[in-house]
């Protein structure tokens, strides 16, 4: 054997050993030096909740092997083609070929841009196993799935599962872990759009059009060539549509409609939509303007809530205003009904309208008859104060035009508060009272039974007709029975929630009223101060009578409201019954008291900020900047552990095991969010609480009628302690004495004091008394005190004079005045 063949048979053998390395370091189940992967696992099967798993990707070889790798790198992997790959080397080879030499080095030449090269081997990692290192060549790579397709596959498939609707947030999860992965991914964003129209389809089919708009409104915003998207948004919009349409929300139907109109304006449904809003305005303002005063009013008011760019509507409307001036006023309680005699802070603030008192207030001015909105010119008092001689105005007449008011209508006033089937009946009046006497047309003989404090006090009260029922109602030619009064306004009807007030016309000889000044109220009963604020808000009223505390610093910042507040804080309280054997407890009292946190419910419920020296904890029945309100008193802290306590050794010292209490709350906006928290802190005491939501005109006249309840969450104002002290501790304190309302109060010791302060005869004695009843409210707990508060009233830029502090909500009315306006849309 030559050398040459020698050696041709050593480069053979070589390579021949070459190509078996070669092959197994790109065998995919075996590397180099490494025994065969753990056959353990099933390297095929994929996690079954791909939002948890570790990211991986899925490669296929070609011997249709299947393993799950750690995610390769590009990704995608650029497309590798074997031919082209070789085409590629075989130029590179000819290209080395023909580079000029000068003897035996090359001449170099300027290097022409490198094309990205796509490598033959690709590393890989597998998912699992003691040795997961691997390359192979990309000819033995079949297939590659990557984590975001298989994200993006799995999203299609809960896509498709419509029915169920929490598998469309599954799919925007998985979705949404493609965008974090990698935002440009072929084929996010089509399912993305896919979503939103299956999602929002869905949606209007199941009736949740606001949803289903607002899916389909960003599909458009997104690719508004959609298939079917645009017959989907007329669907959807046609429904929402007709649906306010139909229940007369038409300011928001022109919303949805310009929406419409802005994404889609030649659709059909536009046109035939506008059609619709203009025939129902053409018809309001046909027949307004068939009609005379408040019906044209109303009729062209209602046109221009459908359609505020009708035609002529609005001049019309303009010149209807200003022959009827109206105030529409928002507020969440309407009496029941508006009568003469004041059973609730609602007929308190209307029978103000209604009726003129004896005395405007207790100054010397009304006293000596120079106030104009009263009935008394004169008031002087004899017999040692036993006697109070009252001298009436000649002039006001009551609104039926039947007669003027005389002292007949003062005596069966004053006589019906003094009788205990009257609804105005004063158990501390008839107890002072001894006769009421006409001592002529114009003048009234009062006699009392002893002496009392400040007799004007008791004169505040409004003044009712003889000749109606106890309401203030007559019969009337058609059937019906009529309020009367002789106030600035009187009452025309209440229907549907709102009641109207016509100002009286003006006397003979008088000048006629300014054009702009209020002829008629209207006030319109909410659901709750929300509904009253948004009322307000949408320009729907003028005037609201309560802001909600935890909106008043929102209101300031707009330029179109105004806020006024009151002169006196509002006092909140639980009132306690003394008839219920439990809460004659000393000991259960004070666990009350304690267990309720006042600072933090009156912070996060009521206020929504922190407490101040005008929104404050309570620590008894007056307020604090109140004359009577005893110093060195602080309010309960709250202390759940000594309440638990207290409460276990209430129940042991009357040997019961439970006590069930139900707390009565007006539908207030703060009563309303602080009633749950303190049922809430007293139920983590030991106590079992019903709650029970009552309009305040229902509470308190059941309350002050002497009616029996366990506790109740009320509200009012305190003007003169020395008159108001009562009252405040004890419900039923001025009703009969059948109805047994002095048992409620729950402290003997509370008891005696006021029925001292009753029969006080000076000053001096009498505030010392209060401070006195207050100090000792502390411990005695007739009440469990909660806060105070500054109350507000807010009202509309076009609405002139309220002044920016008021005693009540119609203070100064007669010098109010009101510009017409309608609400326009923005757009």
């Amino acid at each position: 054997m030559t050398a040459t063949s020698r050696t041709r048979r050593l480069l053979a053998a070589l390579t021949v050993s070459a190509g078996v390395l070669a092959l197994t370091n790109f065998m995919s189940s075996e590397g180099q030096g490494q025994g065969p992967a753990p056959a353990s696992a099933n390297p095929a099967a994929p996690p079954t909740d791909l939002l948890k798993a570790q990211p991986f990707d899925r490669i296929t070889l070609i011997d249709n092997t299947v393993w799950l790798i750690e995610p390769v790198s590009p990704r995608p992997l650029p497309v590798y083609d074997p031919a082209k790959a070789k085409e590629a080397a075989k130029k590179e080879a000819r290209k080395a070929k023909d580079v000029p030499r000068e003897g035996n080095v090359g001449v170099a030449k300027k290097p022409a841009e490198k094309k990205e090269e796509v490598p033959e081997d690709l590393v890989i990692h597998l998912m699992e196993g003691d040795i997961r290192d691997y390359k192979i060549k990309r000819t033995s790579l079949k297939k590659i799935e990557y984590f975001e397709d298989m994200l993006l596959a799995e999203g299609d498939r809960l896509i498709l599962n419509s029915r169920d609707p929490s598998s469309f947030a599954k799919a925007f999860e998985h979705f949404l872990l493609v965008k974090s992965r990698n935002p440009d991914w072929k084929g996010l964003e089509e399912r993305v759009d896919k979503l939103l129209f299956a999602e929002g389809s869905m949606a209007l089919l199941d009736q949740d059009r606001e949803r289903g708009v607002r899916l389909l409104r960003e599909l458009n915003a997104r690719r508004p060539d959609f298939p079917n998207l645009a017959d989907k948004l007329a669907l959807a919009y046609g429904g929402r549509i007709n649906e306010s349409f139909e229940k007369g929300l038409y300011p928001y139907a022109r919303r949805i409609l310009h929406e419409l109109e802005t994404i889609s304006p030649q659709n059909n449904l536009v046109k035939e939509t506008r059609d619709k809003f203009t025939a129902k305005a053409r018809g309001l303002v046909d027949n307004a303007l068939k009609a005379e005063g408040a019906s044209r009013l109303e009729g062209l008011t209602e046109a221009l809530r459908v359609w505020p760019t009708y035609e002529g509507a609005a001049q019309a409307y303009d010149e209807a205003f200003k022959a009827l001036p109206t105030l529409d006023v928002a507020v969440v309680d309407l009496p029941r009904p508006a009568g003469p005699f004041v059973r609730s802070p609602a007929g308190d603030r209307v029978a103000r309208l209604l009726y003129l008192p004896l005395l405007a207030d207790e100054s010397d001015d009304a006293v000596q008859g120079k106030r104009p909105n009263q009935l008394v010119t004169g008031l002087e008092t004899g017999d040692i104060g036993r006697k109070i001689d009252l001298k009436l105005r000649t002039g006001p007449r009551w609104s039926d035009g039947s007669r003027r008011v005389s002292a007949i209508d003062v005596v069966r006033s004053l006589s019906d508060r003094a009788q205990p089937r009257s609804p105005g009946y004063s158990a501390r009046w008839a107890d002072m009272i001894d006769r009421v006497e006409i001592t002529d047309e114009q003048q009234v003989t009062i006699r009392l039974v002893r002496p009392i404090l400040k007799p004007e006090a008791w004169l505040l009260g409004p003044i009712g007709p003889a000749h109606a029922a106890w309401d203030g109602r007559v019969p009337s030619a058609d059937g019906k029975r009529r309020p009367v009064g002789d106030g600035p306004f009187f009452a025309e009807g209440e229907a549907e929630g709102i009641s109207t007030y016509l100002a009286q016309p003006p006397a003979e000889g008088t000048s006629a009223p300014d054009p702009l000044r209020i002829r008629r109220i209207r006030e319109h009963r909410m659901p709750n101060g929300a509904a009253a604020l948004g009322a307000l808000a949408r320009g729907e009223v003028s005037l609201l009578e309560h802001v909600p505390s935890d909106r008043v610093a929102a209101l300031k910042s707009d330029p179109e409201i105004k806020l006024g507040k009151y002169t006196l804080p509002s006092l909140h309280r639980l009132a306690v019954d003394g008839r219920n054997p439990a809460l004659r407890n000393r000991s259960l009292r004070r666990g009350i008291a304690y267990a309720i946190n006042r600072k933090v419910i009156l912070e996060e419920n009521v206020l929504k900020a922190p407490v101040d020296e005008f929104n404050t904890p309570s620590d008894g029945p007056l307020a604090t900047d109140d004359y009577a309100n005893a110093t060195g008193v602080k309010p309960y802290d709250a202390d759940p552990l000594l309440a638990r306590m207290l409460v276990a050794a209430g129940k042991r010292e009357m040997n019961i095991s439970s006590v069930k209490l139900t707390l009565e709350y007006p539908a207030l906006t703060e009563a309303q969010a602080a009633a749950p928290r303190i049922a809430e802190a007293l139920r983590a005491v030991g106590l079992e609480i019903t709650l029970a939501e009552r309009s305040e005109s229902e509470l308190e006249e059941a309350l002050r009628a002497g009616r029996k309840f366990d506790l109740a969450y009320r509200v009012s104002r305190c003007g003169e302690p020395v008159w108001d002290i009562g009252p405040m501790l004890c419900p039923g304190y001025d009703a009969p004495s059948k109805a047994d309302g002095m048992s409620a109060l729950a402290s003997p010791r509370i008891l005696q004091l006021l029925l001292q302060l009753e029969h006080s005869q000076e000053w001096n004695s009498a505030r010392e008394l209060v401070m006195q009843i207050d100090r000792e409210c502390r411990d005695e707990l007739p009440i469990i005190p909660l806060w105070q508060l500054q109350d507000h009233f807010a009202y509309r830029s076009r609405l002139k004079g309220p002044a920016e502090t008021a005693d009540h909500l119609y203070q100064g009315i007669d010098q109010w005045h009101i510009e017409p306006w309608f609400a326009r849309d923005p757009w």
